[in-house]
């Protein structure tokens, strides 16, 4: 049985009354999207309630999922939706997050420089267009298909290639202002 035909059996369970299987969907997934979500809006505390939210949309929707994407595609779709909304309104509120978090703490260089790389990464992705930054995500990060990306986006392959080419392409130069290189 293929991912996409457990999935649908665990829907098929759910929808006929086993409370159980909408608890292995989640478990099965939760760790995947928390980290999507949590890379979209860099904020720990954050990414733990719109997964949350994400998952609640999803079984409150259950009944509506079309089975032309297979169900993980679904669900970061929400996923991606819920992330957007939730930096839109952030946007709006003109509330902006401090997120550095270089504290006190000793090592080596190394290890300095690399996190401050990643740091600047982070920065990096915030700084280029949404749709840019989606498709670096969720095809870096999250290690989806060409083709599941253009899915959750909306949008053909080509345009997934373009944005994803984009978006890395106004990374490096990012990243090359602060003195970094790097390498696809």
């Amino acid at each position: 049985m293929t991912l996409r035909e457990e999935d649908f059996t665990l829907i098929e369970r759910y929808i006929a009354g086993n409370e159980d299987a909408i608890e292995e969907l989640v478990m099965k997934y939760q760790r995947q999207i928390y980290a999507f979500v949590y890379r979209m809006i860099n904020d720990m505390e954050e990414a733990k309630d719109l997964t949350q939210k994400t998952f609640i949309k999803a079984i409150k929707g259950i009944k509506g999922f079309r089975r032309e994407a297979s169900f993980k595609t679904w669900l970061y779709q929400i996923a991606t939706n819920t992330s957007l909304n939730h930096i839109k309104q952030k946007r709006a509120e003109e509330i902006e997050l401090d997120e550095s978090l270089i504290g006190n703490q000793t090592g080596v260089l190394s290890e300095i420089l690399e996190r401050e790389k990643k740091d600047y990464i982070k920065k990096g992705l915030k700084e280029i267009p949404e749709r840019q930054r989606l498709a670096i995500i969720l095809r870096a990060y999250d290690g989806l298909s060409c083709s599941e990306t253009a899915s959750v986006m909306g949008c053909s392959e080509g345009a997934v290639k373009a944005h994803y080419h984009q978006g890395v392409k106004k990374l490096r130069e990012i990243l090359k202002e602060k003195g970094y290189e790097i390498r696809a």
